[in-house]
């Protein structure tokens, strides 16, 4: 996208949104609710340390879309092997999301068909019939 309207800081874990005409939506570990859980890579472990990370993220009624029935975005991440590298990871993962959410397509503007499109399908198709009728039994 080249208007991006989402910005994601790695070292700060923070997520701004810049929607049109509206206030900036700041998105930081403090706004999400964060679970850990265990499970994914990690050998013996696996099962003992709370490696797998949980974002719920619940968008504030002023920044709700009519369009979208979402009212919360959820990531769960467990596929590295660290805790901090799976917290980055969901975030990523959000900004994502959160971009997803927010964007709204361009409006499409009709545009005419040129009568010259219409005038070579037109040939086209008379040329096939042509080639279709010549398609006749053999005679001898």
């Amino acid at each position: 996208m080249e208007n991006d309207f989402v910005t994601f800081d790695r070292d700060r874990m923070e997520i701004t949104v810049h929607p049109e005409g509206g206030r900036d939506l700041v998105i930081n570990k403090d706004s999400v609710d964060i679970s850990y859980f265990s499970g994914g890579p990690g050998g013996q472990n696996v099962n003992r340390n709370l490696k797998g990370v949980q974002l719920i993220f619940r968008i504030p009624d002023t920044y709700r879309r009519e369009s979208q029935k979402t009212q919360q975005l959820v990531t769960r991440v467990m596929g590295k092997r660290s805790l901090h590298h799976n917290l980055q990871a969901a975030f990523e993962q959000l900004t994502h999301k959160v971009r997803q959410y927010f964007y709204v397509p361009p409006v499409r503007r009709k545009t005419k068909k040129p009568k010259r499109a219409d005038e070579k399908r037109l040939k086209n198709k008379k040329i096939k019939s042509l080639k279709k009728q010549d398609r006749g039994k053999v005679q001898y």
